[in-house]
């Protein structure tokens, strides 16, 4: 059996790199602003930025000024009307999305859906110095505790996107959902779903929960914990270490659609293990309004 002091020594490392991730220079602490496009829409002028955008055959076209400030598209001022890739660079640096700034702003563009379940985009701004604003070392958790680590069983499942509601009212984002997690709390078997996320390392199993605690002592839409494959497998994870549990973006900005966990991933127990509910409430403003 592991011992508490080595769980817990890696906990710990783990618990400063969230709060570095969190508070990076383009890091989700960084947003300021989630303009939204539809399909058609042609020569928008959107607060904050240059220039005008559109949105053709499902790409956003960003159109420089004769004149003026500009955007810095992979290191060069475009001249002419240049595709804004989907893609946060600068954090996954994702397909073939490049860096993408007006001054010291980061500037990403993201592919979401309506309730209608059309296509739309939203472009987003991340400021370094909102993230250098925000303080997130008091972020508080509970002790580490051992028996938080639940053994647990993963039946893998054919991938199954869904498009599941969101934060942000009236906007869908895909999920994919790569198979199931049975575990056993309070003498309770749960099996919630287990969504898969894409990073440049592959697939990472993700497990996004509500339970008894949410909203109470802990935030409210939820949280995620990643999981692990055995090594050298992808079809078998043996636990579930509910002591990395994090806040979802939303907890920290506005200018997020983060999914909300499905009714099989409520769990009727207050798990006290994991990070709290951060001190400084964000209030919900709609940025999608059609």
């Amino acid at each position: 059996m592991t011992t508490k002091e080595h769980l817990e020594g890696h906990w710990r490392e783990w618990r400063h790199q969230r709060i570095a991730t969190l508070t990076r220079p383009y890091g989700w602490a960084s947003l300021v602003a989630q303009h939204w496009l539809e399909e058609g829409e042609d020569g928008v002028e959107l607060e904050s930025l240059p220039g005008q955008w559109s949105v053709r055959d499902s790409r956003v076209i960003y159109t420089p000024p004769s004149e003026g400030a500009n955007l810095s598209v992979d290191g060069h001022y475009p001249v002419a009307p240049v595709e804004i890739v989907p893609g946060r660079n600068m954090v996954y640096s994702n397909g073939d999305s490049v860096p993408v700034y007006f001054g010291e702003c980061e500037v990403d563009t993201v592919v979401r859906t309506n309730d209608a379940g059309s296509k739309i985009f939203a472009v987003r701004v991340r400021d370094p110095r909102e993230a250098a604003r925000k303080d997130l070392s008091s972020l508080d958790t509970f002790d580490y505790d051992p028996a938080w680590r639940v053994p647990a069983v993963y039946e893998p499942l054919a991938t199954l996107d869904v498009e599941a509601s969101t934060v942000e009212t009236g906007v869908r984002e895909t999920t994919s959902v790569i198979g199931r997690l049975s575990f056993e709390l309070e003498g309770k078997q749960f099996v919630p779903l287990v969504i898969g996320k894409e990073t440049p390392s592959g697939i990472q199993p993700v497990l996004q929960i509500r339970d008894a605690s949410s909203g109470k002592s802990t935030y409210g839409a939820g949280r995620v914990v990643d999981l692990e494959f055995v090594s050298g497998t992808r079809d078998r994870i043996d636990y579930v270490d509910f002591n990395y549990l994090a806040a979802l973006p939303c907890a920290f900005t506005n200018f997020v659609t983060c999914p909300i966990a499905p009714p099989e991933n409520h769990i009727p127990v207050e798990i006290s293990a994991g990070e709290k509910k951060p001190a400084e409430v964000v209030a919900r403003v709609a940025t999608y309004a059609r």
